[in-house]
């Protein structure tokens, strides 16, 4: 488990505890408490509610213009990634053209709505590839890209 796993993990457990609405705030003084991060930065503390919401295990609400989050109604909902390398080689087929590690993390981030490491994305490429979806240019060289894999001339 990554240190911003078990830290988000740790913000959950306290709120489920506590209840009430959370803001940026209440994170950090949940986070200041509990000695271990207790020098969280605000950024830190807002990227980690935002993942919590996009986990389903927040909900999203503005009250005079104020951001806040509560808690969600599923304990243990499913994870956004699921169906996401469907989706993407879905929208690869749909495109078309090259491509890159680059314009795979961007239509993954678009779908998520969170950050994709590079060796990831290297590896969905790869994946493809050996599956026999894509295409390899450029192996060896410093820009490797894949196009669709063509059948008879045909996608």
């Amino acid at each position: 488990m990554t240190q911003a796993t078990t830290r988000r993990t740790y913000l959950l457990a306290v709120l489920r505890n506590f209840g009430g609405p959370v803001t940026t705030k209440r994170a950090l003084n949940i986070y200041a408490k509990s000695g271990e991060w207790s020098t969280t930065g605000r950024n830190t503390a807002r990227r980690d509610l935002r993942d919590l919401a996009r986990r389903a295990y927040l909900v999203p609400d503005e009250h005079c213009g104020r951001r806040f989050y509560r808690l969600g109604s599923d304990p243990s909902p499913a994870h956004p990634r699921r169906g996401t390398r469907k989706s993407l080689l879905e929208a690869i087929q749909t495109e078309g053209g090259e491509w890159t590690t680059s314009r795979i993390r961007c239509t993954w981030r678009r779908l998520l709505g969170t950050h994709v490491l590079r060796m990831a994305a290297r590896r969905y490429l790869a994946d493809l590839h050996r599956d026999g979806y894509l295409d390899i240019h450029g192996d060896g060289t410093p820009r490797r890209f894949y196009t669709l894999h063509r059948k008879d001339g045909r996608v």
